[in-house]
């Protein structure tokens, strides 16, 4: 089984002990992987590993560059994932990387969904959630992300990591359904 978690932190680790530039490694990995999902073909194992390996190189040595501490460890570990045949899952890779730098530099990832289909969340709509939400939980800051859910009629539903506040209408006419139901028993 894949574990995108342990291929993450252990790029950032290494990318921390090699002393180089973090983001500029996670930079440079984002770049080879949107790069080799454009290739065609299979795109697994030594060989290809070895020859997307010289390519790139090569590729960088003809520009004139080169490659910074960081850059090369972004390089070994995405040709690593070439090798081990799971080249396919860069981007849960690259999620956890995003997950584990917002968790290390005190970020928040919040979604808010909401009925509104007449346009985004208001500014003083999102600096209120996003205050109220580093009040409770002592964050440095909160990356918001909004999406319009027709399906929840009117309110809002807040899901902060694996906890969701809904405080949609949906939510509370189910609950008074429960409630009228359990009460007429």
């Amino acid at each position: 089984m894949f574990h995108s978690g342990h291929w993450a932190a252990a790029l950032l680790n290494t990318l921390e002990r090699e002393g180089g530039e973090v983001e500029d490694g996670i930079k440079f990995f984002k770049v080879l992987a949107s790069w080799v999902k454009k290739l065609s073909g299979d795109v697994s194992g030594s060989s290809a590993a070895e020859k997307l390996g010289k390519i790139i190189r090569d590729g960088i040595t003809k520009r004139g560059d080169v490659l910074s501490i960081a850059q090369e460890t972004a390089l070994r570990t995405f040709l690593l994932m070439v090798q081990k045949n799971t080249i396919q899952h860069i981007d849960s890779v690259i999620e956890k990387i995003k997950e584990l730098m917002d968790r290390k530099h005190g970020i928040i990832a919040v979604s808010v969904e909401y009925a509104n289909s007449e346009g985004n969340l208001s500014s003083s709509d999102k600096s209120r959630i996003k205050e109220e939400i580093k009040k409770r939980t002592s964050a440095a800051s909160v990356d918001l992300t909004e999406r319009i859910n027709a399906g929840l009629i009117g309110g809002y539903r807040l899901r902060i990591g694996d906890e969701i506040i809904d405080a949609s209408v949906c939510s509370q006419l189910r609950k008074l359904s429960d409630h009228l139901s359990a009460w007429s028993d």
